[in-house]
Formats: structure tokens, sequence, C-alpha cells
């Protein structure tokens, strides 16, 4: 397993979105600011829970309609405000054991991330320059889960329009440059006018070229909170989609602080 140097997709949307899993509180009028919007859209971590954990099915998906699927279990927990995410994947064996960390940083500092392949059996930190490289070879890429591109932006109200039948906001984000090439000229999200949730994200490159297409297919409401129960990620390039299923949640069980340090990810 190679690191994450050679981009599928080059970039979230938890995320917008985890985003790989986006999940956001109630909208409000659109006399909200697109500051607020967006500010409101990548305040909660991608699980949509402070504390808690979820199963999810990451299924990749080629051009000619070929799957195969994968299996993670994605931990959270919120300290000082600042959410923490461990991602451990459990199968299939190509993958089996390589862990994923995501620490939250205060204000414009960048988050903190750290990934373990057993292969190499060490944990190596993605350096900025390799965030925009492909997460595990899915569509989603490592920016993607701290929604940098989304986060680091100046952002313009555009006219509301309706998405699969849901009438959403329209906000598009122009990432700012930063401390290398910045992979889009733009990202236009369009959020849920009945809950917030982000219906759809559209990334352009600096040519105003579509790149790819995040797309919210199911949520539910577990514990008092929405979640993101199903979505995905395609990129136009190379046809490819990646769908991301939560099939179990837990809020219930304590997490244990000392599992998301970097010297923990080796030991499953």
């Amino acid at each position: 397993m190679s690191a994450p140097s050679s981009p599928r997709a080059r970039g979230l949307a938890l995320t917008a979105a985890l985003t790989l899993f986006a999940v956001l509180p109630a909208t409000r009028a659109r006399a909200e600011s697109p500051e607020a919007l967006v500010a409101r859209a990548t305040q909660l971590n991608g699980l949509g829970f402070d504390n808690g954990q979820a199963r999810v099915r990451m299924v990749l998906q080629d051009a000619a309609g070929a799957r195969k699927e994968r299996v993670i279990m994605a931990r959270s927990m919120k300290e000082a405000g600042l959410t923490r995410t461990v991602i451990r994947f459990l199968s299939p064996a190509e993958v089996q054991g390589s862990a994923f960390l995501l620490l939250e940083r205060a204000g414009a500092e960048a988050d903190d991330m750290h990934l373990y392949l057993p292969a190499l059996k060490r944990t190596r930190r993605i350096a900025r320059n390799q965030k925009d490289g492909a997460f595990m070879g899915s569509d989603f890429s490592y920016a993607d889960m701290e929604n940098r591109d989304i986060k680091a932006a100046t952002y313009e109200a555009k006219p509301d329009t309706s998405i699969d039948g849901v009438e959403c906001h329209v906000v598009v984000a122009r990432p700012t440059p930063g401390d290398g090439a910045q992979p889009y000229g733009r990202i236009e999200l369009a959020i849920r006018k009945d809950n917030a949730l982000i219906q759809q994200s559209k990334f352009f490159d600096k040519d105003d070229a579509l790149v790819k297409v995040y797309k919210l297919n199911e949520f539910k409401t577990i514990d008092g909170r929405l979640l993101t129960t199903r979505s995905q990620m395609w990129t136009k390039k190379e046809g490819h989609t990646t769908f991301l299923y939560i099939d179990e949640v837990d809020t219930k069980t304590p997490v244990n602080p000392g599992e998301f340090t970097p010297d923990a990810l080796s030991k499953g």
C-alpha cells in the first residue's frame, strides 16, 4: 500500500463532509451570511456526534461498475471543543489494520493527520503537501477529511436552487492560497433549507472544469442528531465513485482518550 502521494481525486465534504460524513444543525433564514452558513456546515465532526463510534462500509466503484468493499470503524470524541477521530480499516485483508487519526486544531491552524500502514509497520504524519492525495484509494482526499479547501476560502451567495427535489441555499467557496498549490478554483455547496445538510458539493479546478461531485443520498435522526447515513463522491476524469454507508452507530459506549494518539494507531 502506498503513502498518499498519488491521488485519484485531488483534494472535503465528512466533506464537506468525513466527511467522510457532513452533519449540520437546523437551518436559518437566507438572511444568514454565506460565511455563517459555511461555518455551521463545518463546525461538527463528520460522524455527527461528539463521542461515539460508527461502522461504515466504503464501496469503491470503477467506471465499468466493478465494485470492491472496505469496512471501517470510525470513533470520535470531542475535548476542549476540538474533535478527534480515529478510522480503522477492518477488511479486506489488503487494508486490514490500517488506521488514520485526525486531530482538529483551533482557529486557522491546520489539522494534524497521521496514518498507520501495517506493511510499513510505522505511523507517519501526513504533511500539508500530501493532503490532496486520495484517502486510502477513495475519491475523498485527505484535505476533504478536514474540509480544508472549504474552511480556507472566501464565500459568495448564489441564487437558491432545487437539487433532487430539495430546495437549497447555494454558496460558492473559493479556496485561498496556502502553503502549496490549491487544486480547486471553486467549490459550489448546495445546503438544504429544511435541515441544513449539504445536499451536494461540486468541485471545479482553476480552469473552471468540473473535477468531482459529492451527493447526499440518505440521512437519519439518531439520538436526536441528524446523521448522513449514505453519501457518495464521484470523480469525473476516471468515472470512479466512492459510496459511504453508515450501518451502525453507537453513542452510548464511552471512548478512551488514549486511543486518539499517533502512538495508539499501531495497537489496534
